[in-house]
């Protein structure tokens, strides 16, 4: 059933299952010590133990939570997503000869991406956020970051507290992708809905290679060096990101917003429910799911999403014009929040080719990541053992692969043990078509490695033999 020589996470099988699982070392909410992971799709916890209720009586906890994952949502919609983690929950609960009493939801996350907003900090400043909010929260929590010397842009605003039963939260989606290096294929569905620009798009792209929101502004300029006209400004560009001139961050910004538009932002807009909220709730039975079983209140709880909504941005959150009434309630919702409300709800799945574009797309642009940390690490790597130079990168990358012993190959191979648990197998099937046509590649594997001084050649076949038995010695490897 689990099979893996790694302590921290393991492979987990069962024969009802068509995928296998991954066990992790992680805990969740202090009662659930074991999690089986499908990579970036789902995780299932499970307790051994779970509290008795206030009272004394039954416990109201549940021993199973499974949380789906934003990519899975994204692809599949809510319904196929609940459904094929589902089939899993049943193959496990079988195997172990148990029976399902009931399935409810735990906590749901209603969330929002807009472009709307042009000045989100003029929007969410207090003075005009105090103005237009309606709600029964006591106080909002705010984040901001320095931009240049003198301004600043509101990253973060929170309403509530993440344990209470309602968590409202609105944030710069982008700068989170960026800044956390996760989730890049939000860039390519944005764009595919009209939310960004192919510009914006490649603004977004370089500061995801550096894991830098600042850098949006030199992004920007390497915007104009590839497409600007006028000689002078190209001349001057060149120099700023070749290093042959410094400026000021004030000037750098002062200069890509001279030349070049400035990008939308994602604003993300979020409720977070939890359960002690959503049990209140009277869902309306608008279909028949009494041969549903155990998973009725689920789908009664999909049908009722958008009289739910409805009441969050209504009842518990709303943003309204600042004058008119004296009292607040009473006005009408800003442009902003009835945009906001007249979304629709519906449970989309992407298009296999839609899935594709964004699967490819999310692999090319962490693969673009990838390979400038890798070239990173190796620079550093040669001013370590070599001092300053003046050697070339590829020097540095030859250097550092020539550096491995065998000690060093075996630990990586299990440190590869343990990474290729954290990848979904369904995005990561083949090799990346893109990086064959880039480099005219007909095998990944296809590779010799030349020692000048003594002329052996060692085949990939060797590296491989190295890798199955590697000793841990000291002795470097015949490379």
């Amino acid at each position: 059933m689990a099979d893996g020589s790694d302590a921290g996470s393991c492979d987990f099988y069962l024969k009802e299952l068509d995928r296998r699982l991954i066990l992790r070392p992680v805990t969740f909410s202090r009662f659930y010590s074991i999690c089986l992971s499908y990579p970036e799709y789902f995780d299932i916890f499970l307790a051994s133990v779970v509290p008795k209720a206030a009272d004394g009586g039954e416990s109201v906890t549940c021993e199973c939570i499974v949380q789906l994952r934003s990519y899975m949502l994204w692809q599949y919609g809510v319904r196929d997503s609940f459904e094929n983690s589902y089939q899993y929950i049943k193959a496990i609960v079988h195997f172990f000869g148990l029976e399902i009493d009931y399935v409810q939801e735990n906590r749901v996350d209603y969330c929002w991406h807009t472009n709307y907003l042009n000045n989100p900090e003029k929007f969410f400043a207090p003075d005009s956020f105090y103005k237009m909010r309606v709600d029964r929260f006591k106080n909002a929590t705010y984040v901001t970051n320095k931009v240049g010397t003198e301004d600043y842009e509101i990253d973060y605003v929170a309403l509530g507290k993440r344990s209470d039963k309602v968590f409202i939260r609105i944030y710069l989606k982008t700068r989170e992708v960026i800044e956390q290096n996760y989730k890049p294929w939000f860039f390519q569905i944005w764009e595919m809905y009209g939310m960004i620009s192919k510009y914006d798009k490649y603004v977004y792209e370089k500061c995801y290679e550096r894991r830098s929101w600042f850098y949006r502004f030199r992004a920007r300029l390497e915007f104009y060096a590839e497409h600007g006209t006028d000689p002078e400004y190209l001349e001057k560009i060149h120099k700023i990101l070749n290093g042959n001139i410094t400026i000021s961050e004030d000037e750098l910004i002062k200069l890509a917003d001279k030349l070049t538009p400035k990008i939308n932002l994602i604003v993300n807009v979020e409720y977070q429910t939890m359960r002690r909220h959503s049990k209140s709730y009277t869902l309306i039975p608008f279909k028949d799911y009494s041969n549903h079983g155990e998973t009725a209140r689920v789908y009664q709880y999909f049908d009722n999403r958008k009289l739910i909504i409805d009441y969050l941005t209504d009842k518990v959150f709303r943003m309204v014009e600042k004058t008119g009434n004296e009292r607040k309630a009473p006005r009408p919702l800003c442009k902003f929040w009835k945009a906001l409300c007249s979304t629709k709800c519906i449970d989309m799945r992407m298009t296999p080719a839609e899935a594709r574009l964004v699967r490819n797309y999310n692999r090319r642009l962490n693969i673009d990541s990838m390979k400038k940390r890798v070239l990173g690490s190796a620079i550093t790597l040669g001013i370590y053992t070599r001092g300053l130079n003046d050697d070339s990168p590829l020097q540095d990358a030859f250097d550092a692969l020539m550096r491995f012993n065998d000690n060093d190959i075996f630990h990586a191979a299990q440190y590869k043990v343990k990474k290729l648990r954290q990848f979904n197998p369904e995005e990561l099937a083949d090799i990346y078509q893109g990086e064959l046509q880039q480099y005219k590649l007909v095998d990944v594997n296809d590779f010799t490695l030349l020692n000048e001084e003594t002329g052996e050649i060692i085949e990939y076949s060797s590296l491989i033999d190295l890798q199955n038995g590697g000793g841990q010695n000291d002795d470097k490897a015949n490379l």
